[in-house]
């Protein structure tokens, strides 16, 4: 796909139910708003310095701050909103503000990825009363290749380039490591993403400000907060 974030959504879709697997404590929310900004950083939008502050990138050519669109609106909305920032702020700043914005990330996901014609979204009741989505894949073979991908990467190291790296990031931290790996291979799996994550510094940046916003939503939830 184009953008992590629809390849996130698309690792943690169960084909069978439509539904995303599991997310402990909004982890998978988390890992997609970190995807706006790996994208933005794999787009040379933005840059995320020593220090985890997420600032605009500079164009070698000219020396001048990063300007024009993506080609996607959401994506330009999000890097104008982090280029009219009165000052740098941490990829963490950003993860929690985008979180408690878009509560409703993986549905805006989801939606379009139906609207690309990738999902088919049907509308269903809980108990016969309570309306729900869900999505399923209309070629499953789009998922499937996806998880090769990965699984290549990890296991083989076959493909494992700077986008391919933050994708495995954004998984590890968004746990959906077991809905890749099967139960023999998750031991070798977690080690060699580690591995992974480590040399991937921006990639390792978001997911340390992932891991951080998680922190904060478990210890709301252990005090009913």
């Amino acid at each position: 796909m184009q953008y992590l974030s629809q390849d996130l959504i698309l690792l943690a879709l169960n084909p069978q139910t439509g539904k995303t697997r599991f997310s402990f404590y909004s982890a998978l929310d988390c890992g997609l708003v970190g995807s706006l900004l790996l994208d933005l950083v794999l787009e040379a939008k933005l840059e995320i310095d020593n220090d985890n502050r997420v600032i605009g990138a500079i164009r070698a050519s000219h020396g001048q701050a990063t300007t024009g669109n993506t080609g996607n609106e959401f994506l330009d909305q999000r890097l104008n909103e982090v280029l009219a920032s009165s000052r740098p702020r941490t990829a963490r700043f950003w993860v929690t503000r985008w979180r408690r914005r878009y509560r409703g990330m993986q549905t805006i996901v989801l939606q379009n990825l139906a609207d690309l014609g990738v999902l088919e979204r049907q509308e269903q009741r809980i108990l016969g009363l309570f309306p729900t989505q869900r999505y399923f894949l209309i070629d499953e073979s789009i998922q499937r290749e996806i998880v090769q991908q990965v699984r290549a990467a990890v296991l083989e190291g076959i493909g494992l380039d700077s986008r391919m790296a933050a994708l495995i990031s954004l998984m590890q931290a968004s746990h959906l490591t077991d809905a890749v790996f099967r139960p023999e291979e998750r031991l070798e799996a977690r080690s060699r993403i580690k591995a992974i994550a480590r040399e991937e510094l921006v990639g390792q940046a978001v997911s340390k400000a992932i891991f951080a916003v998680q922190a904060v939503a478990t210890l709301g939830a252990t005090n009913g907060g």
